[in-house]
């Protein structure tokens, strides 16, 4: 094969994709209603789009308030468990909801009050915050729970069921 035949394999190699893509890019014309129905997704598709964006934003800031209302109710906990109210806000402000939603969590079940009470102060001793701060929460958790069993319990036998 001479020069020639060399640089029109090249050629023909580098214009065939482009030839072929025109090929593929010729459709047919979209009628009027085909045209309004895609513009009606295209806006329904912003609008959702939208949307969601002011929910995830409202999200955020729903999340944020709710983060410090916990860290309030936590660092009162903690000055009422004996802390100053700097170590206490200190501890309080240590709770991360979406850490301690992956790491273990210690089982509060048979233990009594005074174990409990010992387990978190070893945790705040040795500075683990949030773990202490997951402890406490578990533990109130549990003692809600558990009057809330015994007046449904009460509240059974005063109507004779």
């Amino acid at each position: 094969m001479g020069m020639k035949g060399a640089f029109f394999v090249v050629g023909l190699a580098l214009l065939a994709p482009v030839a072929f893509a025109q090929q593929q890019s010729t459709k047919p014309p979209m009628s009027t209603s085909q045209l309004q129905q895609l513009q009606n997704a295209q806006r329904e598709g912003a609008h959702n789009a939208k949307s969601m964006e002011f929910a995830n934003r409202q999200a955020d800031r729903d999340a944020l308030a709710n983060l410090a209302k916990l860290r309030a109710g936590l660092a009162q906990s903690w000055q009422q468990m004996g802390l100053s109210p700097e170590a206490a806000r200190r501890v309080a402000d240590s709770y991360d909801p979406e850490f301690a939603a992956r790491m273990h969590h210690t089982s509060l079940r048979g233990k009594t009050d005074a174990q409990v009470a010992d387990m978190l102060r070893n945790a705040v001793a040795s500075n683990r915050f949030l773990v202490a701060d997951q402890l406490l929460i578990d533990y109130q958790r549990q003692k809600l729970s558990l009057r809330e069993l015994a007046a449904g319990d009460k509240n059974e036998s005063v109507s004779g069921r």
